[in-house]
């Protein structure tokens, strides 16, 4: 007999999508048959020269629906190339803030739609101190979490399971709530300062302690931080106003997030991420250096020594920032971040390590940042999707006819079972979440080689079973999406759905 542990696997991941003609969607097959249905009769009553003279330029529109590269149809594609080049005959890929910029108060704010956004502070029940980021275009509020994982480190296998158990318990928890737009959880690594554990040590070394202890104990903390690499993570939850007090007075959402936030990080916990709030003055400081990464010795030590950064929100954006001519990377204060986005889900079962090798530790790409973003449904949004998932796999299995016995392919019956399997879960209580993942990648703007840094993210990604492209023509959107500062990608999209493949 064998003793080797068993892993759970996970998968059954889906797209939900309304199956049409010839692979395409729904909406798109109605306009193809509203489209033939003129050219028809124009044929009838105006004649077949006049049939053929309108029935090529629908084909050619209808092309680009049904063809798609990278998961977009043409027409995406298409039109995020015209809208960034519009963008930069406009000008607007380029930002510039400070004494001698246009910014109003010639401050350093964040830009693109975090060029609006608020930092308060509030205290939770339990009397701890969190920033609220508010967002009022979208009157969202967002609260950020600094997570220490468990890891897998000395971890029963079944310890693990429940950990993802009570995480998928959490994730469909914020869909029962309606007022979570987004969870986004962030790992990210930084070259190691030293500076948290030296400033601990100088914070709990007693001044009456012999001088060897002293010195050992110092001689510890510098020596042992010396140029490698460390994890950070936390865990933002975008939260949407539901009354109009809380839209209007961010005191109002402060007083029930602060309610909340105890239950939030209890569940966490269970899922073996014990986390805290975030102050107002510890989220200013990922912010800062994100855009500046010169800027991580000075607000680290400001941060773990307790004096403070002396930031304001004002001056958490960058100097400059330019996104390139071919949309493919953003600069910003001496720095350059590619941003790749998840373009489907890994195929077949994986198990809890499936994202090991991509969150790793790499020393060809100290400054790396992977953020997942869950989107849960609510309860009535997730049964309304899964029993028209359902149908539409159905259809597709039998060829869109269920009184014919046509037998549908192998892909398209492996998707029906996926689907009826996901919808008797969800008529069991489970959740339905949304998610995708972004990496991104920082490098100085003199040393920086962007194409070895695309193949190494690749492979990585290729490890983690996960398909990847690069953020073409948003860059300095995805920059901040993945920042897990309240900006959701899709709530701020101007592509519309009817173009989508």
């Amino acid at each position: 007999m064998s003793n080797e542990p068993t892993f759970n696997t996970y998968g059954n991941w889906r797209r939900p999508r309304s199956t049409g003609l010839l692979g395409a969607t729904f909406g798109t097959s109605i306009a193809g048959i509203a489209a033939a249905a003129v050219v028809i009769i124009a044929g009838l009553f105006l004649g077949m020269t006049v049939a053929l003279l309108l029935a090529i330029p629908v084909i050619v529109c209808f092309i680009p629906l049904v063809i798609s590269r990278d998961g977009r149809s043409g027409y995406e594609r298409a039109l995020m190339r015209f809208q960034f080049w519009r963008g930069r005959r406009r000008g607007e890929h380029a930002y510039a803030s400070g004494t001698f910029s246009r910014v109003p108060g010639r401050a350093y704010r964040l830009p693109g739609v975090l060029g609006d956004t608020e930092l308060y502070e509030g205290i939770d029940s339990d009397g701890r101190t969190f920033g609220m980021i508010h967002m009022p275009s979208k009157s969202a509020y967002t609260v950020v979490f600094d997570a220490y994982p468990q890891g897998a480190e000395a971890v029963d296998q079944d310890v693990i399971d429940h950990y993802v158990g009570n995480w998928a318990q959490f994730l469909s928890g914020a869909g029962e709530t309606s007022d979570i737009l987004a969870v986004v959880t962030t790992v990210e690594t930084l070259p190691e300062t030293g500076i948290e554990l030296y400033e601990t040590v100088h914070q709990n070394t007693r001044a009456d302690a012999p001088q060897l202890a002293r010195d050992a104990a110092y001689q510890l903390a510098t020596g042992l931080t010396s140029g490698g690499i460390r994890l950070a993570a936390r865990i933002a939850i975008t939260f949407e106003a539901k009354t109009t007090e809380r839209k209007q007075d961010p005191s109002e959402q402060a007083v029930e997030l602060g309610r909340r936030l105890p239950g939030l990080t209890a569940s966490a916990a269970r899922s073996g991420v014990p986390c805290s709030p975030m102050d107002a003055d510890e989220i200013m400081a990922f912010v800062r250096r994100s855009y500046d990464p010169a800027s991580l010795v000075d607000v680290e030590a400001g941060v773990y020594s307790g004096e403070g950064t002396g930031l304001t929100w004002e001056d958490c954006g960058p100097r400059t920032a330019l996104e390139s001519a071919d949309g493919g990377k953003y600069v910003h204060d001496g720095a350059v971040s590619v941003t790749w986005e998840m373009r489907e889900a890994p195929k077949g079962a994986v198990t809890e390590r499936v994202l090991q090798r991509l969150l790793a530790p790499n020393e060809a790409v100290p400054l790396k940042r992977v953020s997942v973003i869950y989107r849960p449904h609510s309860a009535g949004e997730a049964t309304d999707i899964a029993d028209s998932d359902y149908r539409n796999a159905m259809a597709e299995a039998h060829g869109g006819s269920l009184k014919n016995g046509s037998i549908g392919s192998a892909k398209s019956q492996i998707e029906l079972a996926a689907t009826a399997q996901a919808r008797m879960e969800q008529a069991r209580g489970a959740g339905m979440v949304r998610f995708g993942v972004l990496v991104t990648v920082t490098e100085p703007a003199g040393s920086s080689d962007v194409p070895k840094i695309d193949a190494l993210v690749e492979d990585l990604s290729r490890q983690s079973r996960l398909t990847i492209r690069r953020s073409w023509c948003w860059q300095a959107a995805a920059f901040a999406a993945s920042l897990g500062v309240g900006v959701i990608a899709p709530d701020h999209t101007t592509i519309p759905r009817f173009l989508s493949n």
